[in-house]
Formats: structure tokens, C-alpha cells, sequence
């Protein structure tokens, strides 16, 4: 299991200083295209961040339902809306009410959560409601910009997260594997979003990409969900590996059986990306 401590994920100096060798490299590209062979459609990006030109990408411009991966682009944008105060109290009882398991059903309908607290439970257990209310305060609109000014030209979101949009309705929202890497890099790189990574590493959703990484890896990491669909995108620091890698999957025939494939292919991607 991995440690996901606060601050750890500012705290870890990433490894892979050099170039993988030309054997790692090769046996990369094989491992990714292995990987997508399969019924449905899977795109990968593996990008180490020592050297950028070493980058494998399959199916990267295809575009595929984001699912909840598009919550990490709705957190940057409430961050740079102007004017949106992420401190602002909310009580729990102004929220809207959930069908559905919600982890804001822990809190007495008086108690409150700032706006930055929403964006924590809407990264760090994918809380639908919390989306919502964030959404609600940051616009549809706004995300779509914030997406067409940062570079992310094939991702838009069309639904929100309420109880009837969840589902079949969510396929409308789409993205592609080169967009959701722009996303990492953005987060990764940006200091105002600095949180935002902090609050991806301590996700409590582990059973794909990082399931099968040793404890000293840090993964900063957002999955999406929906039947037959399977997504996690990553930012993996570790003291020997540094790197990107992007995983969407959709049309699977086992999503269960996919995401045990995931782990093991992450695993090996992790060994390659050492060197």
C-alpha cells in the first residue's frame, strides 16, 4: 500500500535524472502496445519526465467519456475563476441531496466546508455531490474555457454530476489521452495548483495504477469510472522514476479483470521507467 501522508507529495525528490536506455525504451513501446491490444478501445500515454522525446502514445487523439477524470480539470478551474473564493463557508444542508452513497451524508445538515474542502472530497473520493457543488459555483461555461485557453481543445463538459446526469448521460462528456496529459503537466507544474496534486496524492482510489507500486512512489492520480469504462491518469514521483502515464479504456467486456490488467501493466511500466 502506498503512503499518501499530507505534503508528502511536494516532499519526495523524483528519481530518473537520464534517459531510459534504448533496450528500456523498446521494451516500453512493446509493453503499450501489447497493453491496447484488446477488445474495446484503449488509449496509453507513458511520458517519463527526464526526457520527454522517450514518450509511447497509442490512440491519443481518440476522444472517450471522461467520466469523473474531468473533476481534476473542474478543481484548476475553480482555482483561476476570478473572484471565486475558495474559503467560503457552505453549509452541508444547502447542497444538494443524493440518492446515492455520499461521504457529505457523515455531516449534520449545520455543519460547514469551505469550497476547497468540496474540491478535496470531489478529488480525493470522487464525492458526486461535492462536484456538483462546485460546478454549480464554477460554471460549465467557465470549465470550457479554462479547457480551450490551457490547451485542451478535444475536452468539454456537456453534464454535471447530479443524480440524473450519472450514468449513461456522463458519456457526453469527453476528453482524449493528449488533453488529460496536458492536464498532468498543468497540475504538476503550475504552483497555484500545488494542492491540487496534494489532494490527487492522497486519492483513496488505488486498485489501478497504483496498486502495485512500491511504498516510496508517490502517485498524484485520478480515476474515471462508468460501465464498461476504466480511466486513471497519474504523475508518479518515486526517489528512482519520475513520469507521466494516462490510461482511458472504454467498450471493456470486464472492468473488473481490466483494472487488475492495469495495475500489472503499471507495475511494468514503472520498472522500465527506472532505466
Amino acid at each position: 500500500m502506498q503512503l499518501y501522508g499530507f505534503g508528502l507529495a511536494s516532499s519526495v525528490k523524483s528519481g530518473q535524472k537520464t534517459r531510459m536506455t534504448p533496450d528500456a525504451f523498446e521494451s516500453l513501446k512493446q509493453a503499450c502496445e501489447a497493453f491496447v491490444q484488446r477488445p474495446g478501445t484503449v488509449a496509453v500515454i507513458a511520458q517519463p519526465k527526464a526526457d520527454p522525446s522517450q514518450t509511447v502514445s497509442l490512440n491519443a487523439s481518440v476522444k472517450l467519456p471522461s467520466a469523473s477524470v474531468i473533476k481534476a480539470a473542474i478543481a484548476c478551474a475553480a482555482v483561476d475563476k476570478a473572484g471565486l473564493d475558495l474559503t467560503q463557508p457552505i453549509k452541508r444542508g444547502d447542497l444538494d441531496e443524493t440518492f446515492y452513497c455520499s461521504i457529505l451524508h457523515a455531516f449534520d445538515p449545520e455543519d460547514t466546508l469551505t469550497l476547497k474542502s468540496l474540491i478535496g472530497l470531489m478529488l480525493i473520493v470522487s464525492d458526486n455531490p461535492a462536484t456538483t457543488a462546485v460546478l454549480e459555483r464554477v460554471g460549465m461555461n467557465t470549465v470550457n474555457a479554462w479547457l480551450s485557453e490551457n490547451g485542451m481543445p478535444d475536452t468539454h463538459i456537456e453534464v454535471g454530476f447530479d443524480d440524473a446526469s450519472l450514468g449513461a448521460p456522463l458519456r457526453a462528456n469527453l476528453t482524449t489521452a493528449t488533453d488529460c496529459l496536458t492536464l498532468l503537466h498543468l497540475i504538476d507544474q503550475t504552483p497555484r495548483y500545488d494542492f491540487i496534486k496534494r489532494m490527487l496524492a492522497n486519492n483513496l482510489r488505488n486498485e489501478r495504477i497504483p496498486k502495485r507500486l512500491p511504498d516510496d512512489a508517490v502517485i498524484a492520480h485520478k480515476t474515471g469510472t462508468l460501465n464498461g469504462l476504466v480511466h486513471d491518469i497519474a504523475i508518479i514521483d518515486s526517489p528512482v522514476a519520475a513520469y507521466y502515464l494516462v490510461v482511458l479504456a472504454d467498450g471493456l467486456d470486464d472492468d473488473a479483470a481490466f483494472a487488475r490488467d492495469l495495475a500489472a501493466f503499471s507495475e511494468t511500466v514503472y520498472g522500465l521507467m527506472r532505466g
